[in-house]
């Protein structure tokens, strides 16, 4: 049986999505992190508890994506 076309795209975008929002969450840590550089208005604590959070927001959306691929692999496996 030949999987349906709409439903490989759409799984592709839901993964492809995972990835954007990981690349975006990233991109606005490391901004937020450069402004604060530059403005000297550092916390060495504070700002080690927001990027360990972010890890952990990352490492759950790696985690989401990571089984959407295994899924997405598993099923249009040839």
């Amino acid at each position: 049986m030949e999987p349906d076309r709409e439903l490989i795209l759409e799984d592709a975008r839901s993964i492809r999505e995972g990835l954007l929002g990981m690349a975006r969450l990233a991109q606005d840590v490391a901004e937020t992190l450069d402004l604060r550089i530059k403005s000297e208005g550092l916390n060495g604590f504070a700002e080690a508890v927001e990027v360990r959070e972010v890890l952990e927001r990352l490492h759950a959306i790696s985690v989401e994506v990571s089984e959407e691929l295994d899924a997405y692999q598993q099923r249009y496996a040839h």
